[in-house]
C-alpha cells in the first residue's frame, strides 16, 4: 500500500497519485499534440531550389528531428510513469524497491529511482 510511512518520510497518498496521474495524462496529451503540429507545420514540402535552399531545409529537418527526439523521450518517461501507476508500483524505486521520497516525486513525477540509486546510476555511466 502506498500510504504507509517509512524512514524517508510519508509516501504518496492515493489522492496525490490520482493528481499526478491527471497531470501526466495532460502532459502526454500536450506532447502528442505538439509532435503532431510540428510534423504538420514544420515539415515543408520539398521545393526545388539552389544549394543554399536545400541546406536550409536540411538544417530545419535536423532541428525538428532533435526537438521531436526530446519530446519522444519525455513521452516515454510519462508513459512509463503511467504504467507504474496502473500496476500499483508508482513511487517505488526500480533499483532498491524502496519508496521514492514524496518531495522527489512531486518535483519529478516520472522519477524511476530514489536519489541514492539515481546518483549511483549516474556515476556508473
Amino acid at each position: 500500500m502506498v500510504t504507509k510511512k517509512n524512514s524517508k518520510g510519508p509516501e504518496l497518498t492515493a489522492k496525490e497519485i490520482k493528481q499526478i496521474e491527471a497531470w501526466l495524462l495532460e502532459e502526454r496529451k500536450k506532447i502528442q499534440q505538439s509532435i503532431l503540429a510540428k510534423k504538420e507545420n514544420d515539415m515543408p514540402e520539398v521545393e526545388v531550389g539552389d544549394d543554399i535552399d536545400i541546406a536550409s531545409q536540411s538544417l530545419d529537418k535536423e532541428v525538428l528531428f532533435e526537438l521531436n527526439s526530446s519530446a519522444h523521450a519525455n513521452l516515454d518517461q510519462i508513459e512509463s510513469a503511467l504504467r507504474r501507476i496502473s500496476k500499483g508500483i508508482y513511487g517505488i524505486c526500480e533499483s532498491c524497491r524502496q519508496p521514492i521520497p514524496k518531495k522527489r516525486i512531486l518535483a519529478i513525477p516520472f522519477a524511476r529511482y530514489c536519489i541514492n540509486c539515481q546518483s549511483s546510476n549516474e556515476k556508473i555511466k
